[in-house]
């Protein structure tokens, strides 16, 4: 079960080039340091995980939302991974370095009113075969 999420980091997916997944433990050995990237958010995320067959095939779905300080991000041109740690210290995966990748989107809020918080949502969007995968120490 995941706790709850207060960090979350960044990296372009091909650094992940060298993992090692463990599909049928949904887990996975980062064998060298990752460019980590840790990304500026305010309270918690939140992470919707939910599956479903289709003829036959199991596919694994995940939204990630978290509220950003200081305004939209930069983001490069290539895919991204993410590394979501949880309170109790525990790492997850959301992507790895061959398709598909997670689609990484930005949502501003800015309201007519001004007792509204003006935000913005970083929305990560991840369908798969492969679950989220836990991150072997």
């Amino acid at each position: 079960m995941l706790l709850h999420i207060h960090r979350i980091d960044c990296c372009e997916a091909y650094h992940l080039a060298s993992a090692i997944v463990l599909p049928e433990t949904a887990s996975v050995l980062l064998r060298e340091p990752m460019p980590w990237r840790q990304l500026p958010m305010v309270g918690l995320a939140t992470l919707d995980t939910s599956e479903e067959v289709k003829k036959g095939v199991r596919t694994h779905s995940a939204k990630l939302t978290a509220t950003l300080c200081g305004g939209r991000l930069a983001l490069p041109s290539r895919p991204l991974a993410y590394r979501l740690t949880c309170v109790n210290g525990c790492h997850y995966l959301l992507g790895t370095a061959d398709p598909p990748f997670p689609l990484t989107t930005q949502e501003e809020k800015r309201p007519g009113n001004a007792a509204e918080t003006s935000a913005v949502a970083l929305v990560v969007s991840f369908q798969s075969v492969v679950p989220m995968m836990k991150i072997l120490s």
